[in-house]
C-alpha cells in the first residue's frame, strides 16, 4: 500500500523554492552547470532548470548523467557535460531521492576529475538514511522512514508526485 507524499502542486513548490535557493546562493557565480542523474533525476534537473531560468532570465541548460545505480562500479559513468563548460562552474548535481547517498557520492567522484569550483548537491526527497559522507544542499522535503520503506518519484503530465510505499 502505498501513500502521496507530494503531489504536484506542493512539488512544483518545493521545485520553486529550489531554484531560488540555488539562485540566491550562486548569485555572483557566472558559470552554474546543472547535471541530473538519469532517469527522474534528470527531469527533476530540466523542471530546476525551466526555473532558474524563469527567475533569472539567464539560460541554464541541463545535463545528463548516466550512472547504474543498482551497481555504480558495474558500468562506467558518464555525462553529457562538456568539460570546458565544467572549468571553474559550479556544478548543481540533481536526483530525485537520496536514501543512502552512494548514488550521489559515486556521481560526485565523476566530477572530481575535471576542474570544477564547487559542486553542491540537490534531491527532492532526502530520507536521511546517509551510509555515505555526502549531504545534500538542496531539498525539497527531509522524510524520516524505514529501512524497509521505499520512496518513488514519478513524472506525470501534471508534474513531479511522489509516494511511500
Amino acid at each position: 500500500m502505498s501513500s502521496h507524499i507530494l503531489d504536484s502542486k506542493k512539488a512544483d513548490q518545493k521545485i520553486r523554492r529550489i531554484a531560488l535557493e540555488i539562485l540566491e546562493r550562486n548569485l555572483n557565480e557566472p558559470n552554474i552547470v546543472v547535471a541530473g542523474v538519469v532517469n527522474t533525476g534528470f527531469e527533476l534537473a530540466k523542471q530546476i532548470c525551466r526555473e532558474l531560468e524563469h527567475f533569472s532570465g539567464k539560460s541554464f541548460p541541463c545535463h545528463a548523467v548516466k550512472i547504474h545505480k543498482p551497481a555504480p562500479l558495474e558500468q562506467p559513468i558518464s555525462c553529457d557535460v562538456p568539460s570546458e563548460l565544467l572549468k571553474s562552474a559550479v556544478l548543481i548535481l540533481v536526483d530525485d531521492v537520496q536514501n543512502s547517498g552512494k548514488t550521489m557520492a559515486h556521481a560526485l567522484r565523476y566530477f572530481l576529475d575535471y576542474p570544477v569550483k564547487a559542486i553542491q548537491t540537490c534531491v527532492l526527497i532526502d530520507r536521511r538514511h546517509n551510509s555515505f559522507p555526502v549531504r545534500a544542499d538542496y531539498v525539497g522535503l527531509s522524510l524520516s522512514t524505514t529501512l524497509k520503506e521505499h520512496v518513488s518519484v514519478e513524472k506525470l503530465e501534471s508534474g513531479f508526485t511522489a509516494s511511500l510505499s
